[in-house]
């Protein structure tokens, strides 16, 4: 595998459970994934004057151990699948000192022209390029609880209303939010997903306790895996609406599913399934859900919800 990235764990990329912020894992391998076009020959696929560029269109990550502020961190890959117009790309980011596995990701991208948004064939020179960039899919992109079902094509408000999905998040995109295109960056996603969660109240009933009784957080939710399907990228200035649903509950992990709308159109911007656990902030390892807890979780499961 190539080294795509080398940096650190900022502080104020940090969150109030003490790590890395899930979006800024997903902002790094975005980077690493620049570097990649870059050796395949597709130099200034992310400028303004780029003529074609790499879109995400699907993207599976895997968050295998904390980042706290100031770790070394160090991303490898390589392309695991080329296809006519789009690639997959397998990158893991490393504990530069430890040399331990901090996240692994699993990258869909089609290439596109950088203004329509529209994919076409790779030329002979760059499908050479990524060719020889080629690797085995790692095992640590292999997801663990994550379902494999297709997405599906009928999300929208009404049928979130229908299912009883949980409104949880409502705003705006902002020009931060935006790539050099103007669209919507990869990592937004999980970051508006990561900013309204807590009101996820029937997902994460013990942060919402915490915060009435005003205590303190000692149990706080941390994403484990997830998987992000991009449906269209807004623009600065759109809106956005987020439902909510839980989808399965054991001892160790609690299976969610996110679709985020727009609130006009009520269609689709993107969906996520993420599979989290509650993490005793103070011991920073798993905290088992206890029998009555996980009855409450497993009452609120709503049948026939998928990403």
């Amino acid at each position: 595998m190539q080294e795509l990235w080398r940096g650190n764990a900022n502080a104020w990329e940090c969150d109030e459970l003490g790590h890395m912020n899930v979006r800024f894992y997903i902002a790094k391998a975005m980077q690493a994934a620049g570097t990649l076009s870059d050796l395949a020959g597709m130099r200034h696929a992310f400028r303004s004057d780029a003529i074609a560029t790499l879109i995400t269109r699907e993207l599976q990550v895997r968050y295998l151990a904390e980042c706290h502020a100031g770790v070394p961190l160090v991303i490898h890959g390589g392309v695991t699948e080329v296809g006519e117009d789009s690639l997959e790309l397998a990158l893991i980011m490393e504990h530069t000192v430890k040399e331990r596995p901090a996240a692994s990701f699993l990258i869909r991208l089609d290439h596109c022209d950088p203004r329509s948004g529209k994919s076409f064939n790779w030329s002979d020179r760059l499908r050479e390029g990524l060719e020889a960039l080629r690797i085995e899919r790692p095992a640590e992109v292999t997801p663990r609880t994550l379902t494999a079902s297709k997405p599906r094509s009928d999300i929208s408000l009404k049928l979130a209303d229908r299912l009883g999905m949980a409104v949880t998040g409502r705003g705006r995109f902002g020009p931060e939010d935006a790539d050099i295109f103007g669209r919507m960056r990869a990592e937004s996603a999980i970051g508006k997903t990561s900013d309204s969660v807590i009101h996820f109240r029937d997902g994460f009933p013990e942060e919402w306790s915490a915060h009435g009784d005003g205590a303190g957080l000692e149990l706080g939710g941390a994403l484990l895996e997830a998987r992000i399907i991009y449906r269209r990228l807004p623009l600065p200035g759109d809106g956005y609406l987020m439902r909510s649903g839980l989808i399965g509950a054991n001892e160790n992990v609690r299976s969610l599913v996110h679709w985020m709308l727009d609130p006009v159109s009520g269609q689709p911007l993107w969906s996520i399934e993420g599979v989290a656990c509650m993490m005793d902030l103070k011991a920073r390892r798993l905290f088992k859900t206890p029998p009555d807890r996980l009855a409450e979780l497993r009452a609120k499961v709503i049948e026939g919800l998928s990403v």
